[in-house]
């Protein structure tokens, strides 16, 4: 079954989980419930964005969008997590109010909710099952599809702690777990939100990407004992994969240049091991007049 149809299916059933859990939270006065809609709707979201990728993945750039598409999945990355951390504070919220102002719980309801997520989060999780592939496309795929089953798990084990609170509250009538429940797992929610909403801040902002320093790049060029300055150099990411470089080179002399194209492919291998996959150089001879900002 192609990945495309996998995460077609796996939206549909998680959507409608989505649905139904708010509705039922909201009936059976279950913020637990209602918490992990919003997780679930946090996985839906992340199997669109899976989507996306394996669509735009195929698509060419355009004259109009030179890039392609790439950008998408990080701007929906960004939505998303912008929305459940608003989300996850109004639900913080209502769940301490809930403590001081206590609400008698259907915990039937919560039961059976929490029992239906956790099978059709659980049969999402089988049917996307991590493969690999050899290619590099079909590898970067793959990680989309992983990075959503492991989400759709994550799911799974928070709908299987409603159902247990759900337990606690039927058999023992302790109404307080359900808030306890809600509060614990937002707490982990907005753990496992913020780095995503950091990450496609920054790369919507352009900034340079983690783990690579400008300085390191610099001196990796500098090697080249043809090379006697670097500057205007500019790293950023279009995607969580797509990591670009441009930057001015300076050689020493003008026959220096008769080598370029060997010292580019020199730089670009040096440079892909530090994640660096797109690479723009403009080589000048020293004493070349260039007004620049870095």
């Amino acid at each position: 079954m192609e990945n495309k149809l996998k995460l077609g299916i796996a939206i549909f059933l998680n959507m409608a989980i989505v649905i139904l859990q708010i509705f039922f939270g909201l009936y059976a006065h279950s913020m637990a419930l209602i918490t992990d809609a919003v997780h679930n709707f946090q996985d839906v979201v992340s199997l669109i964005i899976a989507y996306v990728a394996v669509v735009f993945m195929a698509k060419k750039p355009t004259e109009r969008m030179t890039f392609g598409y790439l950008r998408s999945e990080v701007m929906a990355g960004f939505i998303n997590s912008a929305f459940l951390m608003g989300a996850v504070f109004l639900i913080i919220i209502t769940s301490i109010e809930r403590f001081f102002e206590p609400v008698e719980v259907n915990s039937i309801y919560v039961i059976v909710m929490g029992a239906i997520a956790f099978v059709i989060n659980s049969f999402s999780a089988w049917l996307l099952g991590f493969h690999h592939h050899g290619d590099e496309e079909h590898d970067h795929e793959d990680l989309n599809i992983k990075a959503a089953y492991l989400h759709l798990l994550s799911d799974a084990g928070i709908s299987l702690g409603v159902v247990i609170g759900g337990l606690f509250i039927y058999f023992y009538g302790i109404n307080w777990v359900d808030p306890l429940i809600s509060i614990l797992f937002s707490l982990y929610i907005f753990k496992e939100t913020l780095p995503v909403l950091k990450k496609s801040y920054m790369i919507l902002m352009e900034s340079v990407p983690a783990g690579i320093s400008v300085e390191v790049v610099k001196q990796e060029i500098l090697k080249h004992p043809e090379i006697v300055d670097v500057h205007d150099v500019h790293i950023w990411a279009l995607s969580s994969k797509d990591i670009y470089l441009s930057a001015h080179v300076v050689f020493k002399e003008k026959k220096d240049l008769e080598i370029f194209d060997d010292i580019l492919e020199d730089i670009k291998s040096s440079l892909k091991k530090v994640g660096i996959n797109h690479i723009t150089i403009q080589p000048e001879v020293k004493g070349f007049r260039c007004d620049y900002t870095y």
